[in-house]
């Protein structure tokens, strides 16, 4: 894959994901239960979560407790990384990380 092609897929998925954090900061987080049930519940998809230890900006206990809430979830937390040095500057293992997943997918 093309390195503008994974730069582009990096900031539209920051970009979602900060407006996704948003929406759930502003008016969702009462709402998260229900969404976490129904992945949980109703979906068989695969399920992978990814954290800096080091981020100040979301704890990580929330992703360790959305793991817990769906067991089939796969959470990877990387240590020394935070909200930005989780993709910035290991773009190239994180884009191989979402390949993989795109992969196993077919499984």
């Amino acid at each position: 894959m093309r390195t503008f092609l994974i730069e582009a897929f990096m900031c539209h998925t920051h970009n979602a994901a900060w407006h996704t954090l948003h929406n759930i900061i502003c008016g969702s987080a009462a709402r998260m239960d229900a969404y976490l049930d129904v992945v949980s519940d109703q979906l068989s998809c695969k399920v992978a979560l990814f954290h800096g230890r080091d981020d100040e900006l979301l704890p990580v206990e929330c992703t360790l407790a959305a793991g817990k809430r769906v067991p089939r979830a796969r959470v990877t937390v990387y240590d020394h990384k935070d909200h930005i040095t989780i993709i910035v500057g290991q773009e190239k293992l994180f884009a191989a990380e979402l390949e993989a997943i795109w992969r196993s997918a077919a499984d």
